[in-house]
């Protein structure tokens, strides 16, 4: 028990030791990096890329990361979309796990039903390059023996802790004095990421636990059937996109409707965010990650408001999303050369209902008006919202140097480069 929260500390991916790293490609220029709202998801997802995972495994990895680490804005209940840049077949795909309000309320509080393990689990079989259990082992271990809370929770707990007092489950897993830096054990939550590890995703929306899922929401005085988990599908197709740039050959990708993307395009146009800065996540987060391949998925996550539902179905550690007026107004932005398969920006907001218009307006600084990118996020100090962006703005194949990952100052989240091992 020691010794593997010892390795729990050290290598919170959980790789074995030697495993060959990425190898260095595109005339031996090599860049690979993450960034998300909570620092341990952006370990882990950094950790999946510098031991051979590809962007779509990282960012996987980084969602049931956050889930851990950050569930008032990233919970498995959380609704939200995702944007993958495929760069052999040169074409980019969206994943959208829209709120969708269960059947029935617990006790008049509104709750969504949880799609985002079958949204990661259809993004990871289309683009994914490891083992489904390798994005998965470093959340369930952090669950399991404990994870520092945060700044960003810290923040999160500080702003909202005191809204979770109606729920006893989530009461007595966020109550007392868990402050940045205290120990946060979640072994139910470990349970469920155990079983979507071993079991696979499926089984989260129509197996066994889909079932368990079902009742015990039941026993909360709710209702969430097995059809309404079983119905709940995420969508997976086109994004919607627009043509920019000389000759229009680049192309600014966004989230299809019903999410935000027309908001995210909006900014790109250059419509600034309205609002100030964000003192916590508002419910809302984000996260990027981007491969030596020039690979790219960048996700968006709503819970709807700080803390979600603020219910924790027992015996699952699940925090339940709310189906807010605001909780589909969130897209990620990725833009990229259809032609070549090169991406030269992607990102994602959290923080606030306008992250994704902040992020649109982050791009078109970075590309368009050819500013840099960290330069870019201190002059907003988060103005609307938070945003993590990677930025190549002359193409990862013969710019690589110019290559840059970033967070926005004003949150509490972190950006890294993977090096190869």
């Amino acid at each position: 028990m020691a010794s593997e929260r010892a390795a729990n500390a050290s290598n919170p991916a959980g790789r074995v030791p030697g495993q060959q790293g990425l190898a260095g490609i595109f005339r031996g220029a090599s860049f690979a990096a993450v960034a998300a709202d909570e620092s341990r998801a952006a370990e882990v997802g950094r950790e999946i890329l510098v031991n051979g995972g590809n962007a779509v495994d990282a960012a996987v990895a980084m969602y049931f990361t956050l889930a851990v680490t950050l569930p008032s804005a990233g919970g498995l209940g959380a609704s939200g979309a995702c944007i993958v840049h495929n760069s052999k077949t040169m074409a980019a795909e969206s994943f959208v796990f829209a709120p969708v309000a269960a059947p029935g309320a617990v006790n008049g509080v509104s709750f969504t039903i949880p799609t985002g393990v079958r949204a990661m689990t259809l993004m990871h079989v289309r683009h994914g390059q490891g083992r489904w259990e390798q994005s998965l082992s470093a959340a369930e271990r952090l669950a399991r023996f404990g994870v520092p809370v945060s700044r960003a929770l810290a923040r999160d707990l500080q702003a909202g802790g005191a809204l979770l007092g109606a729920d006893r489950e989530a009461r007595r897993i966020f109550g007392g004095a868990l402050a940045e830096g205290t120990n946060l054990v979640q072994p139910e939550l470990a349970g469920t990421l155990g079983v979507i590890r071993s079991r696979g995703g499926v089984d989260f929306f129509q197996g066994t636990f889909a079932r368990t899922l079902a009742d015990q929401v039941s026993q909360m005085g709710g209702s969430m059937p097995l059809d309404s988990l079983r119905s709940a599908v995420p969508q997976a197709g086109p994004p919607a996109s627009e043509n920019f740039g000389t000759f229009r050959r680049q192309r600014v990708y966004v989230a299809p409707s019903p999410m935000a993307g027309a908001t995210a395009l909006a900014g790109w146009h250059g419509q600034a965010p309205g609002g100030g800065t964000p003192a916590d996540s508002g419910g809302f987060s984000g996260l990027v990650a981007v491969d030596s391949k020039g690979n790219a998925a960048a996700c968006s996550l709503s819970m709807g408001q700080l803390f979600g539902a603020r219910m924790v179905v027992p015996g699952t550690g699940i925090m339940l999303g709310a189906p807010t007026p605001e909780a589909a107004s969130v897209s990620p932005l990725i833009i990229a050369y259809p032609s070549s398969g090169e991406f030269i920006f992607a990102g994602a907001g959290g923080g606030a209902p306008t992250a994704a218009q902040a992020t649109g307006f982050v791009a078109r600084a970075t590309i368009e008006a050819g500013q840099n990118l960290a330069a870019v996020l201190a002059q907003r100090a988060g103005q609307g919202g938070y945003v993590n962006a990677i930025a190549c703005p002359s193409g990862l194949r013969g710019g690589a140097a110019t290559c840059q990952g970033a967070i926005d100052p004003a949150g509490a989240g972190l950006s890294l480069l993977a090096v190869p091992r």
